[in-house]
């Protein structure tokens, strides 16, 4: 079983986070440079980060299960695990919600922004929010590979 979790946890993290990364810091800037048009990019990117939040609440499922098992071995750990999982759902939700105010301000088929300061402000907000997403999953993976090194001490696995 602990097996079993460690991978799903593993794919499932990987795709998001490093989705995550490789949106943010590649993606995004190449849209702007290509498409010139922050709107053009601005409709894709809506787009995309519907899917990273998906993958980002599929991928705090499994971070949670993960916590739950190490905190059976290790309360420190576990609960250090378990304060970044909520950081990272809490940060989704965050999202969502911001991401619903970036959506009333944007109309798809003008596509214009109708609100520039709204916009501005929502976007600064959502950015924020990844931020802080992106922060509390690598610091959730850096303990994880602790914790599971001390668990995996603690409980033989033959």
């Amino acid at each position: 079983m602990i097996v079993t979790s460690r991978i799903l946890l593993l794919i499932v993290f990987s795709l998001f986070w490093g989705g995550l990364t490789f949106y943010t810091g590649i993606v995004i800037r190449i849209s702007h440079d290509v498409l010139i048009d922050p709107m053009e990019s601005g409709l894709i990117t809506q787009r995309v980060t519907h899917w990273l939040q998906i993958a980002g609440a599929v991928s705090a499922f499994f971070m949670l299960w993960n916590a739950v098992l190490v905190r059976k071995i290790s309360r420190k750990y576990g609960f250090t695990l378990i304060t970044c999982s909520l950081i990272l759902v809490c940060s989704l939700v965050g999202l969502v919600l911001v991401h619903n105010q970036l959506d009333a301000v944007i109309d798809v088929d003008a596509m214009e922004i109708t609100n520039r300061d709204a916009f501005t402000i929502s976007h600064r907000r959502y950015n924020q929010l990844t931020t802080i997403e992106w922060i509390s999953s690598l610091i959730y993976l850096i303990f994880t590979v602790a914790a599971w090194r001390q668990v995996d001490k603690q409980t033989p696995t033959h």
